[in-house]
């Protein structure tokens, strides 16, 4: 069974197969990867590939990448989701989202979403993020959501600023958030 959460404007659930293709268009978006490692690199048949990998992640611990999706029409918009922080035991969360997608709230609800999922589903301690040091956007959504910090520290081998939030600091909002499970 994998999660699936619905939001006002917004559906978050495991990919499909037929979805891989568009899943490599986000990946390998330049929009998208802009403030990515210089070292990151992605080849399109590992993506195409990658889905019983990322749905085993789900199963095994507990949560992975949704993709998001827009309600309306159910096309990919971005993605988000849970993975351990580069060689730590901490998880972080993470977005990106098509560029025509930017600018309109997207991140926000579907990063509010996934951390109300983390805290109250997988029932974790804490949850971190990084963001490049130019990712003010990035920033600026993590701070709406309620994490704390942004000091300058190095992960993913570059200088990032480091934020997180704990279960004892999460207030959840009134937002609409609709937890349900499917096959996958």
């Amino acid at each position: 069974m994998f999660p699936q959460i619905e939001t006002e404007r917004l559906l978050l659930r495991t990919y499909k197969t037929d979805e891989m293709e568009k899943v490599f268009e986000l990946s390998s978006d330049k929009d998208v990867t802009k403030h990515f490692p210089p070292y990151f690199k992605i080849e399109k048949a590992d993506v195409l590939a990658s889905l019983p990998t990322r749905l085993e992640r789900w199963r095994s611990q507990g949560f992975g990448q949704f993709g998001v999706f827009d309600k309306t029409d159910e096309s990919l918009i971005g993605y988000c989701g849970f993975q351990y922080l580069d060689k730590t035991e901490n998880v972080e969360i993470y977005y990106g989202f098509f560029k025509k997608h930017w600018g309109k709230g997207f991140a926000t609800e579907a990063a509010r979403a996934a951390l109300r999922f983390g805290f109250e589903q997988v029932k974790l301690p804490k949850i971190t993020a990084v963001t490049h040091l130019e990712n003010l956007e990035s920033q600026k959504v993590l701070r709406k959501i309620g994490f704390n910090g942004g000091e300058l520290t190095e992960f993913y081998k570059m200088p990032v600023a480091y934020f997180e939030i704990t279960a004892e600091q999460y207030e959840p909002d009134d937002s609409f958030y609709n937890l349900s499970f499917t096959e996958g």
